[in-house]
């Protein structure tokens, strides 16, 4: 049974609606240098300082930056910039966007906080491997903290949505926290302490499925600081905070995880034939700047001609190829997993065709079709793979079964704004 419970967060109660976007920001996990300076720049109070702080050049680990960051929010509870509601509330939140194409759509969602389960003994479930080391970062800074400072996005299926169409209905002018624009997303944040609205959501979702879409290691996380915390009996602690969705949403889009690699290890006609058994290949001149949407509507009509996987490759020298794989039925029903895409361009196409590292430092991706190709045409990428969305049926019936996808197999599209609301579980956030 999920078990959904209204909050009283953690907020920026005195910045207007307009104004939160100076406060807020991306996730901390997408953050390069640059992107830090810039929201160190916005704003004194950007909750960038608590959530991926700087880290000097003298420092050997984050014990230090971690220190910072728990300074920043005594010293902002203590200032009032980070209030305490009075009562509890879940968070409706909708984001306006528009995608690679030109394409506008409304993905409508909410905040709340969400009983842990184990994986595998409930009915919440994750979809992609996690690695230690965020984790490790991340249960310092919010054991240290006592607050979970960034949400986990995920969905449920329920064709009537009975919670958003609750939740919508409760909304006006009055209730509007946020509303503001930054990189073409429109974010809009209001709260709703409507004790039979918030009834309704609860039981109407009591039952359903829960899939983690972005956030493992901060579900993770959790999962490691609620048994910390039950220690000391702390029945706050056994709730995390989430922002759920329903997978019917239009706006549920999970965009593709375009791969550009620096350094392969296989000459480009070798790799060609050696994945020939497995691959029809087919070979057009590259379109050229501004062509990417043109590509990827070209991968689309092709999958769905030959109800197979399809990859398109680049190395940048004015050809494209198209890698149609030929088709074995018997293996596709035999597990969904190993015929996914990104399964299949990783094993079949990434380490035995390109015989290409995985490393971090030797790949990089980007869910815009046009980037890709102009990566390719660079001397930084000798190999740039541009593939399908993953399904998001696929990833629900992978999660159920237990699988896990590889490393970056979806692109949940927009990503979540951190700082809108924060989830306090112990001092020195519940202070």
């Amino acid at each position: 049974m999920v078990d959904i419970k209204p909050f009283r967060a953690l907020r920026y109660t005195k910045i207007s609606p307009e104004k939160m976007g100076d406060v807020t920001s991306p996730p901390y996990d997408v953050f390069n240098d640059e992107l830090q300076d810039l929201f160190y720049e916005k704003h004194p109070n950007n909750i960038v300082r608590l959530i991926q702080g700087k880290k000097e050049s003298s420092e050997s680990n984050d014990e230090p930056r971690v220190t910072r960051a728990i300074d920043f929010l005594k010293q902002w509870k203590k200032e009032g910039v980070l209030t305490l509601d009075e009562k509890p509330c879940v968070f409706p939140y909708r984001q306006t966007f528009l995608l690679p194409d030109g394409k506008k759509l409304e993905r409508n969602s909410f905040f709340t906080t969400v009983k842990l389960e184990e994986y595998g003994k409930g009915k919440i479930f994750p979809h992609e491997q996690t690695f230690p080391k965020p984790k490790g970062f991340l249960l310092d800074l919010w054991g240290k903290a006592g607050a979970h400072l960034g949400p986990i996005f995920s969905f449920y299926d329920d064709g009537e949505d009975f919670a958003i169409n609750s939740l919508s209905a409760s909304i006006s002018k009055t209730n509007l926290l946020a509303d503001f624009e930054e990189d073409g997303v429109r974010h809009e944040l209001w709260f709703c302490d409507d004790e039979n609205v918030i009834d309704l959501i609860k039981s109407s979702l009591s039952e359903k499925d829960i899939f983690i879409a972005d956030g493992h290691h901060r579900y993770e996380t959790s999962l490691n600081l609620r048994e910390l915390e039950d220690e000391e009996k702390n029945v706050e602690s056994d709730y995390t905070l989430m922002c759920l969705a329903n997978l019917k949403d239009p706006g549920m889009i999970i965009l593709p995880t375009h791969r550009m690699i620096r350094e392969i290890n296989s000459a480009v006609p070798d790799f060609l034939n050696s994945i020939s058994e497995l691959y029809n290949i087919i070979e057009e001149p590259d379109p050229g700047e501004n062509a990417g949407s043109l590509v990827s509507e070209k991968l689309k009509k092709i999958s769905t001609d030959h109800n197979s996987s399809v990859f398109c490759f680049s190395d940048g020298k004015g050809t494209l190829r198209y890698l149609i794989r030929k088709t074995n039925q018997e293996e596709k029903a035999d597990d969904p997993l190993k015929t996914l895409d990104v399964s299949l361009l990783q094993s079949e196409i990434i380490d035995d065709g390109l015989k290409a590292s995985h490393d971090d430092g030797n790949m990089s991706f980007t869910p815009d079709p046009e980037e890709a190709l102009s990566f390719a045409r660079t001397d930084e990428f000798n190999a740039v793979l541009l593939l399908n969305p993953t399904p998001i049926d696929s990833v629900c019936e992978i999660a159920k079964k237990g699988g896990k996808m590889p490393h970056k197999s979806t692109y949940f599209y927009p990503k979540l704004r951190t700082g809108l609301v924060i989830h306090p579980f112990s001092s020195p956030a519940t202070d």
